[in-house]
């Protein structure tokens, strides 16, 4: 009989994307505005901020190379995760090794050498990080992620996991969303510059992080779940990425994710300039917003576990595409026609939580279903292939909208010059739509054929 995870075991797993939500969500939210602030904002220029080249800012061209560097590096990384051999497992020993790197790299890409004006050294020191940072964030993610699939042998554990999962990330993010709050009470109480204010947050912001990283690290045992054998002669790189592609049904799923994803990039990079420049609401609303948003969508996450469960995840996808569509919408109306923007924000606070938290939960599990699937038919475990080549798609895609949305940036992006934020809306909604096209060709009766067999396992 296979046993299935406990809630302790779900926790512990689930606790270290608490670690990553924190982390990732300083640059999610923070980078852009930190090195490309409104003029009002209190934050000095460190680097330049006019286009260089075909409307491309320097902050788009590091940012997307180092998205780039990032895609490349997955499938390799995943490559040595699947082929690893140590006493602990597969993918503890990456995520023990390199959890301190990924906090630490994500923090001082914000600690620039010199702090109160435009130089050279600012700009090398955001290329040599951004390009540390990719890699420590892949050396512990594509294992811990990849990790869901070995641990979690149940469909059902599947979501559950990532249903946690993403209650933590959801924390993660929220915690992280006082820090323009926290920065402000900080440069006040403190005196320093709006940069030390800033930094000094994201330390603290760090420290917390690393810790959550390290939960799974060594509260799991990785060989509990079973012996993960190694079969060096089938796991040569272009092999595995070949069968991996063959997967028709994830390609699908692929694509679709990668258009959300430079959605999805346009609405959390975005969260602080629709906030104070379309809004013309102070920055602390962020906060707030986040907290409303983050607690209704956490509300909506057992309606969309039992739903996936009984009805499936591409049904669900497709309902969260339309609403993000309409949500981009929303915003792009803030400050026209001489609609009441508080009415606008609440609209917003009640649209966002369902997709919130379908696109919080089910994309993960449906790669982890992927590569159950795979598993299944070919007998190979290639989990981390599966999670590197979904991580190559998402990053190729924040690539692109790194590069979209810093260059639209350069047509406005100051109140009552704002056209650049609002073209950045309107890309927004259309990505969402054309994602619901893409996720119509996903095949998921054929993908969870291999569920029966791991249900009788569970009731034998």
């Amino acid at each position: 009989m296979q046993k299935r995870l406990t809630l302790k075991e779900k926790l512990t797993y689930s606790l270290g994307n608490l670690g990553v939500g924190i982390i990732m969500t300083l640059h999610m939210w923070y980078l852009v505005y930190f090195f490309f602030p409104p003029c009002d904002s209190g934050i000095k220029y460190t680097i330049p901020q006019n286009a260089v080249f075909l409307g491309v800012t320097i902050l788009g061209l590091i940012m997307a190379t180092g998205r780039i560097f990032d895609a490349i590096t997955d499938p390799i990384i995943a490559n040595r995760s699947d082929n690893k051999k140590h006493k602990l497992g597969k993918r503890i020993p990456f995520m023990r090794r390199y959890g301190f790197a990924m906090a630490a790299s994500y923090v001082l890409i914000f600690i620039v050498p010199i702090p109160n004006e435009i130089h050279i050294y600012n700009v090398l020191w955001l290329a040599i990080f951004m390009f540390l940072s990719a890699l420590f964030f892949t050396l512990y993610t594509v294992p811990y992620y990849s990790l869901l699939v070995h641990i979690g042998k149940h469909p059902d554990d599947k979501i559950d996991l990532a249903t946690f999962n993403s209650v933590f990330w959801f924390s993660g993010l929220l915690l992280t969303s006082f820090a323009a709050g926290s920065w402000e009470m900080i440069y006040n109480w403190l005196g320093v510059s709006m940069q030390s204010a800033i930094q000094i947050s994201f330390v603290v912001l760090g420290v917390f992080g690393f810790i959550f990283l390290m939960i799974p690290a060594y509260l799991l045992d990785e060989n509990k779940y079973g012996k993960q054998v190694v079969h060096v002669d089938n796991y040569r790189f272009k092999d595995s990425m070949k069968q991996v592609l063959k997967n028709k049904n994830f390609v699908r799923f692929l694509f679709a994710n990668a258009s959300y994803t430079l959605a999805t990039y346009m609405y959390e990079t975005g969260l602080l300039y629709f906030i104070t420049v379309l809004a013309l609401k102070d920055k602390s609303l962020q906060g707030i917003l986040a907290i409303v948003i983050g607690l209704a969508t956490l509300a909506t996450y057992p309606i969309v576990n039992k739903f996936a469960k009984k009805k499936g995840k591409k049904i669900l996808m497709s309902l969260g595409f339309v609403l993000f569509a309409v949500s981009f919408i929303d915003i792009t109306l803030f400050g026209l026609f001489g609609i009441n923007v508080n009415i606008l924000i609440v609209l917003l606070v009640i649209i966002t939580p369902l997709p919130q938290a379908i696109f919080g939960i089910l994309p993960h599990a449906m790669v982890a279903d992927c590569a159950a699937y795979d598993q299944h038919i070919n007998g190979k475990d290639q989990s981390g292939m599966y999670m590197a080549v979904n991580g190559f798609f998402t990053k190729i895609g924040t690539s692109i909208a790194t590069i979209l949305f810093t260059s639209l940036l350069v047509f406005g992006k100051d109140p009552g010059n704002d056209l650049g934020i609002r073209m950045i809306t309107i890309a927004g909604a259309v990505l969402s739509i054309v994602s619901v096209g893409l996720i119509s060709k996903y095949n998921e009766k054929e993908i969870m054929s291999y569920a029966s067999k791991e249900r009788a396992k569970s009731i034998e």
